[in-house]
């Protein structure tokens, strides 16, 4: 069975948005994780790790998995393991910045909205939209592998 011309964009369309939402959701919450327990430098050694194999995975898995090309769950898969390649710059620039900012900023009686929006926002802001660049072409070529891929 394979996907008519008519309704191959939407799928395309769809699968992308769904793959790159899931990873940057991923990378957000790694990030999140690496602000409350300072520990962004163990995490970017472990997303060093994982790096290559989960990415290589992401993009090999339409051809592995003989799963129903209607269903989200390769999306998802997908996205979970692009999460490490989109979480390397902003969590590269968050584990270089001094890590008094913070507390500085709250002793100085920033609520964590204000140090989000003040501090860290524009200390994170290329490598984020960097990372949201970088979910995209990966989600696009994680789709378009599904074109491709041996129906099942």
């Amino acid at each position: 069975m394979s996907l008519p011309a008519s309704g191959l964009l939407p799928f395309l369309i769809t699968h992308t948005l769904f793959m790159a939402l899931t990873g940057i959701c991923l990378a957000a919450l790694v990030l999140s994780v690496a602000l409350s327990t300072r520990q962004g430098g163990r995490l970017y050694t472990l997303l060093l790790l994982v790096l290559l194999p989960a990415t290589a995975a992401a993009l090999t898995l339409p051809f592995l998995l003989p799963l129903d090309r209607s269903s989200l769950l390769l999306p998802f898969l997908q996205g979970v393991l692009i999460g490490p390649a989109i979480s390397l710059a902003p969590l590269r620039r968050l584990k270089d910045a001094p890590s008094t900012w913070g507390r500085t900023a709250q002793e100085l009686g920033a609520t964590s909205l204000t140090r989000i929006r003040l501090l860290w926002l524009p200390l994170l802001g290329r490598p984020l939209a960097g990372s949201i660049g970088l979910a995209l072409a990966l989600s696009l070529l994680g789709a378009l592998g599904i074109s491709k891929a041996p129906l099942s």
